[in-house]
């Protein structure tokens, strides 16, 4: 790593928030200069500092403060106290629409754009079929912006970004829209860049993401710094205090404090964090929470992404992932066999009823599915109002570490014509898959690999 790209020293952002509209006249006018207000702080006394061509990942819940300091950073907002000096020409893609002009067209916003980081017409004629080519919104681009899509305005903004010779790209979830393939053409734009050596910060909630592409990460929470560190270490307590429960959440966080005031346990932490090396510290600390290899249950991590679309008079109850003997787990060990299983209370008659499963990636990739009665000429002809059927789906857990997502549906499939929904439940239920030992890393699925090599000639 290169000198510091940024430095941030007891940086604050403070909004003064009032009980009434009228006391914010009432303390205009007081004549002793009465507040009538008390202090929001998004921010509070944060300390960062990023070495140039480091990736740094920020991670935090919905209002911990990531949005407001990378504002801040890109010269959106003003801080309310603290020092900041950044080096280099900055290049930020915040929320969607940041920086455009509604009634402007696509190609007229480009230039302005461009104008505001302090480059001629010239210069931005130099880049512009780049720019275009990476967007590939057709002849969208002559249309004014607020006729665009949230994709499309994603992929004009992506394309504007990082084709502006920057020294510092600043991201701000800006991946969370966008088909798949715009995507994967974004992640690997990045990647390029970072193999340039270009300072990035990168907001994210896809902790994928993070781990991937991060040299380090910052976690923040209520506009507090609460660690600085590696990325495996960082995400872990993020997901340990994202899903604890409200009692042990203060305890989590001085926990947190604490470590991220040792410098040796971090250290100790990043220096074993291979796959080979024997358990690290944090490992072991973290042992009693996260037992491993067996599989085990965190109360409260359940999926916020659960969507339902009901076209019949049927509720699904009793959702769970169990092992064989009847543990009800949602952390899974990798190659051991678990049961998925729902009630399912119809409310009307119905005929030609199967079940169907599918397990996807946090991407929504889809990775397996099974319909039950699996065979093509079973399903259960007759169903009665207030019947109630229990469905298990059994399944061997070959997912390599990732979180994983199943949805279910409950379907109609009446002879020589096209199966119908009864129910369908999207992200039904969450789960992941512990990190074994020498066990490969990367992709969805673990293949067990084999192979040789022979000398033929």
């Amino acid at each position: 790593m290169g000198d510091p790209s940024i430095l941030i020293k007891k940086l604050s952002k403070a909004y003064k928030l009032y009980d009434r509209h009228i006391d914010r006249l009432k303390e205009s006018l007081h004549p002793v200069g009465r507040k009538y207000h008390h202090l929001f702080y998004a921010l509070k006394d944060v300390n960062i500092g990023v070495p140039q061509g480091e990736i740094l990942g920020i991670i935090g819940r919905n209002g911990a403060g990531k949005s407001t300091l990378l504002k801040i950073l890109a010269g959106v907002l003003t801080p309310s106290s603290g020092r900041l000096a950044i080096s280099g020409r900055v290049s930020a893609l915040l929320e969607l629409g940041t920086g455009f002009n509604p009634e402007l067209t696509g190609i007229e916003n480009i230039y302005l754009n461009g104008a505001i980081m302090g480059y001629s017409r010239s210069d931005m004629d130099a880049r512009l079929n780049e720019i275009l080519a990476f967007a590939d919104i057709g002849g969208f681009i002559h249309q004014p912006m607020r006729t665009y899509s949230s994709g499309m305005k994603a992929r004009l903004g992506f394309a504007v970004a990082i084709n502006i010779d920057a020294d510092i790209l600043i991201l701000d979830e800006v991946l969370a829209v966008g088909d798949v393939l715009f995507k994967r053409k974004c992640y690997a734009k990045m990647e390029e860049l970072f193999q340039k050596g270009m300072t990035i910060l990168f907001a994210s909630h896809s902790i994928g993401n993070i781990i991937e592409f991060c040299n380090r990460v910052i976690l923040l929470e209520d506009g507090e710094l609460l660690l600085d560190g590696p990325p495996k270490l960082v995400t872990m307590y993020y997901q340990k205090l994202l899903y604890a429960s409200r009692e042990n959440q203060e305890k989590i966080k001085g926990e947190i404090r604490n470590l991220n005031a040792d410098e040796e346990r971090k250290k100790d932490y990043e220096a074993g964090i291979s796959e080979d090396d024997d358990e690290t510290y944090i490992e072991k600390a973290e042992r009693e929470y996260v037992p491993k290899p067996s599989p085990f249950h965190i109360p409260g991590f359940e999926p916020k992404s659960l969507t339902e679309h009901k076209h019949f008079d049927i509720d699904i109850r009793d959702l769970q992932i169990q092992t064989g003997d009847g543990q009800k787990v949602n952390v899974l060990v990798m190659n051991e066999s678990y049961l998925f299983s729902y009630d399912v209370h119809f409310n009307q008659d119905t005929e030609n009823v199967k079940f169907s499963m599918w397990i996807h990636s946090e991407k929504g990739l889809p990775i397996s599915g099974v319909t039950i009665p699996s065979a093509e000429d079973t399903r259960l002809p007759e169903v009665r109002a207030g019947e109630v059927y229990r469905v298990i789906h059994s399944f061997r857990c070959l997912l390599l570490p990732r979180t994983y997502y199943i949805s279910l549906a409950v379907v109609c499939c009446p002879d020589d014509e096209e199966k119908r929904p009864l129910i369908r439940i999207n992200d039904a239920c969450v789960f992941k898959v512990q990190r074994q030992k020498k066990i490969p890393n990367w992709g969805l699925v673990n293949l067990e690999h084999g192979g040789e090599v022979k000398k033929i000639k």
